[in-house]
C-alpha cells in the first residue's frame, strides 16, 4: 500500500510515448486525440501529487521527479530528430508540443518535490524559487532535479 501512491506517476512519464505507442499499434484515432488524452492522464496523475505532497517526504518526491526527468530525455531526444527530419511538414510542431506538454507535467513533479523539500527545510527560500522555476525550463530541469534529489538528504540551518 506505502508504494500505491507511485502509480499515479506513470502517466507523467510514459505521456512523450504515447504517440509511438499509437503508431506501433495502429490505434484508430487521429495523432492529437492521443496526444491530449495520454497528456490528460498524465495531468491526472501529476495534480494529485502536487495536491498532496504532504503524505511523501522530500527525498520520495526529488527521486520521483529525477526519475521522471531521465525517463523523458530518450523522448526528447526522438521527438527532436523528428522534429528536424520532417522539418517541412508538421513534425517540428508536433515536437514542440509534445515536449511543451512533457515539460509541463514532469515540471509539476519537480515543483512538488521543491516545495516539500522547502517545508521539510532543505531548502532555502530563494533556492526554493530558482529551482521552481528550473522544473519548467528545458534542459535546466534535469539539472535542477539532480541538485534537488542531492539536497533533499540535507537539511539546512536557517
Amino acid at each position: 500500500m506505502k508504494y500505491l501512491k507511485w502509480l499515479l506517476l506513470l502517466p507523467v512519464a510514459a505521456f512523450p510515448y504515447v504517440y509511438f505507442a499509437g503508431i506501433q499499434f495502429d490505434l484508430p484515432v487521429s495523432p492529437w486525440s492521443l496526444i491530449w488524452a495520454g497528456w490528460l492522464a498524465g495531468l491526472a496523475g501529476a495534480v494529485p501529487v502536487v495536491l498532496t505532497r504532504k503524505r511523501w517526504t522530500a527525498r520520495e518526491l526529488a527521486l520521483a521527479d529525477l526519475l521522471i526527468k531521465l525517463v523523458h530525455i530518450p523522448a526528447y531526444v526522438v521527438w527532436f530528430v523528428l522534429g528536424v527530419a520532417m522539418i517541412l511538414f508538421l513534425g517540428p510542431l508536433i515536437a514542440f508540443v509534445m515536449d511543451a506538454m512533457a515539460i509541463l507535467l514532469s515540471g509539476l513533479v519537480g515543483l512538488a518535490a521543491v516545495l516539500r523539500c522547502r517545508a521539510e527545510g532543505r531548502l532555502t527560500r530563494k533556492a526554493a524559487v530558482i529551482h521552481g522555476v528550473l522544473q519548467f525550463i528545458f534542459c535546466a530541469d534535469v539539472f535542477s532535479a539532480v541538485w534537488v534529489y542531492r539536497k533533499s538528504k540535507e537539511v539546512i540551518s536557517t
